[in-house]
């Protein structure tokens, strides 16, 4: 189905976005087969949907990570949770609590009062658990001991606690949105001290996230300061030229506490779709300098020595106050182009529970405002540098427009594979041998292949391989091996010889190897020696392929001789799940005696062992044994 031009604002899915839901999940079932998930339960697809597109995962972490709970998966009590999911974002545990209501008719909504039920329960039981009676807390046993392991393995993070509450109805309207602000307010000093926040999505919520990777932002308002009348700002008011300008332009100073609420309410970096980057971390100097002032003495000095933040936005109506109060601006589809770093360091600064009794409130930010005509979009790139896209940018879909990544997909194209260089493109043609995306590529060859198994079990590491170009490069080398020469950019024009064939080969190879760990752990009847083998997916694909080696070798540097054909892939596909079929049990005795001897030696937990890369080095050594 063709995508709308904007993003939707309506309060219901039309039959049109329905099925435009529908095939995304279907796609995502038939894309990760070994999920042992049917491209037909639309129910359950729906949730791990919205999960991934919520929280950005990659397909092997959603369906390892996110853990059913609910009543009728389980036979407990249901205790309003239906899953959870546990995140280790270096210095930070996030431990992350759904609630899911699915209907077929994608009809009904969120009421207040069980979104409050919902989040008041989390609260109580994550946070006030010695409060709690000993038949409430038995129901979460299961999340309280994964999140327990997860503390001991990284005991220097904090954790941060998250609820959603998520439905393919209508999400909370806009007459009840005071009641949602009057929860958030209930618990915003746990939320200071704790991390603990709830967000809710509704079916259009998810529908805009899947086509347009955001939520659509709505008309804010802004407070500029007026306290000394007309000079306090300046309105630069333009209309509408022939030049390129922007229609009207305001420079004036807010309030710190009415950008870190923006921030609050658009999660998923919706404010900073046109940002050139998004936030780096607290750990940057700049950020650093920004949080050590505004939690300072000299909080009220921060507007006049930070470089402010640049706005855009479709339409502006200002309306000025009878006396001096504040002027009032209201803004319909705003962008936070410049400023970033400083929003995102200025929301740590008030909630980081080390900091929040140093934030003071009191400080003030210089903002630039552009009303800019949608179509003026010269002036737009001009203005933003470089436009990136008009999705929220993620450093994978930075890359998805690189030579490499074209010249891949051509070649896959020809061996009848599906490869998705971007994410949510509709590939052209059908019945492909297999399907897979360039970040399921990219991971399973730096598992199989590169022996990393090890940095594929920290979600950062994950994505610093789509940042740093030498790791990207290495792994989608096309041209091959150049003595002394590190693989780079392809140039225009790149013409894919018999190296390219292979390197798109082994990449196939790798993924076959991968699904088949996965599928055969799926199959495994005991739940606790299915879950401990599915963390180690990659490394069982990557005992396989060192064990047979030879076998598989040999057969891809032959097949990449052979003209581009499904059948060539289909050959290696085929050859490649026997080979697998054949060593699993091996492979599984290979890690789960790697597994014990360096848990003997070294201590600590399974989840620890598996991020480390000694145990890694262990690994490869016990399988060429």
């Amino acid at each position: 189905m063709p995508r709308a031009k904007k993003v939707v604002n309506d309060v219901k899915l039309s039959p049109d976005q329905i099925q435009f839901l529908k095939e995304k999940m279907e796609h995502l079932a038939k894309r990760n087969p070994s999920s042992g998930v049917s491209s037909t339960d639309h129910r359950n697809l729906y949730f791990y949907l919205a999960v991934q597109k919520i929280t950005y995962l990659y397909d092997d972490e959603l369906f390892e990570g996110l853990k059913f709970v609910d009543h009728k998966k389980t036979g407990k009590s249901e205790e309003l949770l239906d899953a959870y999911l546990i995140l280790e974002q270096g210095d930070e545990i996030q431990l992350k609590l759904f609630q899911f209501k699915f209907t077929d008719k994608y009809d009904g909504g969120i009421s207040t009062k069980e979104l409050y039920a919902f989040v008041d329960r989390m609260n109580r039981v994550f946070l006030r658990g010695d409060l709690q009676d000993a038949k409430t807390l038995e129901a979460f046993k299961e999340v309280r001991t994964a999140l327990d392991e997860a503390r001991q393995g990284n005991p220097r993070a904090k954790t941060r606690i998250q609820c959603y509450y998520v439905v393919n109805g209508q999400n909370v309207s806009q007459t009840d949105a005071g009641k949602v602000q009057e929860i958030r307010d209930t618990f915003s000093h746990d939320r200071q001290s704790y991390g603990f926040t709830f967000e809710t999505y509704g079916g259009v919520d998810i529908y805009n996230l899947c086509a347009f990777g955001r939520i659509p932002i709505q008309d804010e308002t802004l407070d500029l300061s007026y306290e000394m009348g007309d000079r306090s700002f300046l309105h630069h008011n333009i209309g509408v030229n022939p030049n390129g300008m922007p229609v009207q332009v305001l420079v004036g100073f807010v309030n710190v506490n009415q950008l870190i609420r923006l921030v609050d309410r658009y999660s998923n970096n919706e404010l900073f779709e046109k940002n050139v980057r998004l936030f780096l971390g607290t750990g940057k100097d700049v950020n650093r300098r920004i949080i050590e002032t505004i939690t300072s003495n000299q909080s009220v000095w921060f507007g006049f020595m930070n470089n402010g933040v640049s706005i855009t936005t479709d339409a502006v109506h200002v309306d000025l106050p009878a006396s001096r109060k504040k002027v009032k601006m209201r803004l319909t589809n705003m962008q936070i182009i410049n400023g970033c770093q400083t929003v995102n360091a200025l929301y740590h600064a008030k909630y980081a529970p080390e900091l929040k009794d140093r934030f003071q409130g009191n400080s003030n930010v210089m903002v630039r405002i552009y009303q800019v005509d949608p179509a003026n979009k010269p002036f737009l790139d001009a203005l933003i540098i470089a436009t990136n896209s008009q999705n929220a940018i993620r450093p994978e879909d930075l890359l998805s427009n690189d030579n490499i990544q074209k010249a891949l997909q051509q070649i896959y194209h020809e061996y009848g594979v599906g490869y998705e260089r971007k994410e949510g493109e509709t590939l052209p043609g059908h019945s492909y041998v297999v399907t897979f995306s360039k970040e399921q590529a990219g991971m399973v060859y730096l598992a199989v292949f590169d022996g990393e198994c090890s940095k594929l079990r920290n979600s950062l590491s994950r994505r610093e391989f789509f940042r740093e170009g030498n790791d990207y490069y290495r792994v989608f080398n096309l041209k091959g091996d150049e003595v002394g020469v590190q693989p780079g950019p392809l140039p225009d024009g790149f013409v894919p010889t018999e190296t390219a064939n292979l390197r798109a080969l082994q990449v196939l190879a790798a993924r076959v190897l991968e699904e088949a760990c996965r599928a055969s752990i799926g199959s495994i009847p005991d739940k606790q020696e299915r879950g401990s083998l599915r963390k180690g997916a990659y490394y069982l694909a990557r005992i396989i392929y060192l064990k047979q080696s030879s076998k598989i070798d040999p057969s891809l540097a032959k097949a990449a001789t052979q003209d581009r054909k499904a059948a060539v892939s289909r050959e290696v596909l085929d050859s490649v799940s026997a080979i697998a079929k054949a060593s699993l049990d091996t492979a599984r005795k290979v890690f789960a005696q790697a597994l014990k001897d360096y848990l003997s030696k070294e201590g600590g937990n399974e989840d620890a062992a598996l991020k480390n890369s000694a145990f890694a080095k262990l690994v490869d050594e016990y399988a060429v044994h």
